[in-house]
């Protein structure tokens, strides 16, 4: 995406980020930058030097351009356009309970093309673009503390661009592609990432998984950022700064640990042989930071809340609502190649750890939530299915 930011636009933004009317821009360079999966957003880091009182003032700020999308226009909806801009301007960010905060703002300005331009501090991280295992733990901890508060008395926030049921919506995306694979169960790419009985096992997931939703609404909720991975979180001092709020809303208790544990692996920064370990570390730094906050309920409602929450979004939202079509796409696939870094191939291959995990995951819903008699019928019924249509049978 190809940006003009002309000497005279750009001294005037650093004047007001840098609270001086005085500095001269006298030179700066312009380098993208890459981090999770928006089709709809440019990330730029701008840096150069400045010219105050004789002195030569070097500067660096972050400018994110979000581009205007029609059907996204609904302050509820998943991908709404304006939330993180809004979320910035409320003032909102600034004043989020624990150890959680987010970038300054210096600035949100619409452009005549209608995008929104977001000049944010260049925020970096003080351990560097690896963490130690046990940074997880912390940052966890962080988001228990923040989540917490909003659980023993801090009131949710009520603007109309905070939004609610956000895994239930997006979950929806996955109905298309669940039915081209009920009825392509032999297509290369079905066959590839859902092999043997995974297909059979998936579809009968999906026959429950209204059932599944309505266990999160049932769950205590609270104030979430809902897309806390790694590449959206920097470590600074004793505080985790957390980008990219564009999912902010209301979320079940536990759910801000998805993204934390499976958006890292599954991005692969963390390898996914420590996926375990990494669950581990994360579930006690959480819910030691909701004690922190003075919430003391069952960890068991955090396991709910985290488990069905990565199973609806990962398995189903994410996967197989947004990747699998998107492979299908050439347009797509190309752009999730990049932001991956891996062919579409190798996403496609079942690593090991990762099913390990998966499956005991999967398990251990089934046991929180004694569904095991319901998914075997629901996989009868499911592998039935896949065998008439392999054979050209009639629907019934």
């Amino acid at each position: 995406m190809k940006v003009e930011v002309t000497q005279p636009y750009l001294t005037d933004s650093l004047r007001h980020a840098l609270g001086s009317q005085t500095l001269e821009v006298s030179d700066w360079q312009v380098c993208p930058l890459h981090g999770g999966l928006e089709l709809a957003s440019a990330v730029l880091r701008l840096q150069g030097h400045a010219e105050e009182a004789g002195k030569s003032v070097p500067w660096s700020l972050i400018l994110k351009i979000v581009r205007p999308s029609p059907e996204n226009d609904h302050p509820q909806g998943v991908w709404y356009w304006k939330r993180e801009a809004l979320a910035y301007q409320s003032g909102l960010l600034h004043r989020l309970p624990g150890e959680i905060t987010a970038p300054r703002c210096h600035a949100v300005r619409e452009q005549p093309d209608g995008s929104l331009w977001l000049w944010l501090e260049d925020v970096q991280d003080e351990i560097g673009t690896s963490w130690p295992l046990e940074h997880y733990g912390v940052v966890a901890r962080h988001l228990g503390q923040f989540n917490g508060a909003y659980l023993v008395g801090q009131p949710l926030p009520s603007e109309p661009w905070v939004t609610r049921d956000w895994v239930r919506k997006y979950v929806e995306h996955a109905a298309p592609m669940i039915e081209f694979m009920r009825d392509n169960p032999q297509h290369p790419i079905v066959r590839q990432w859902y092999p043997g009985s995974a297909l059979a096992q998936v579809l009968a997931v999906w026959n429950m998984h209204s059932r599944l939703l309505d266990v999160l609404d049932r769950l205590p909720q609270t104030f979430c950022h809902q897309d806390a991975f790694k590449r959206n979180l920097f470590a600074r001092r004793d505080q985790t700064v957390a980008i990219d709020w564009g999912y902010a809303g209301i979320a079940p208790l536990g759910a801000e640990l998805a993204a934390l544990i499976v958006g890292s692996f599954g991005l692969y920064e963390v390898p996914a042989s420590q996926a375990f370990e990494l669950d581990r570390i994360c579930f006690e730094g959480y819910v030691q930071g909701l004690h922190d906050a003075g919430w003391h309920g069952s960890p068991r409602l955090v396991r709910l809340g985290y488990t069905l929450t990565y199973l609806l979004r990962y398995v189903y939202g994410g996967r197989i609502g947004e990747m699998l079509p998107g492979l299908l796409d050439a347009y797509k696939r190309q752009f999730f190649e990049t932001a991956l870094s891996r062919s579409a191939e190798e996403m496609g291959r079942r690593d090991p750890h990762m099913k390990a995990y998966h499956q005991s995951v999967f398990r251990e819903i089934l046991k929180l939530l004694g569904l095991s008699k319901t998914l075997e019928i629901h996989g009868r019924a499911a592998v039935l299915s896949i065998r008439m249509r392999r054979s050209g049978s009639p629907r019934a």
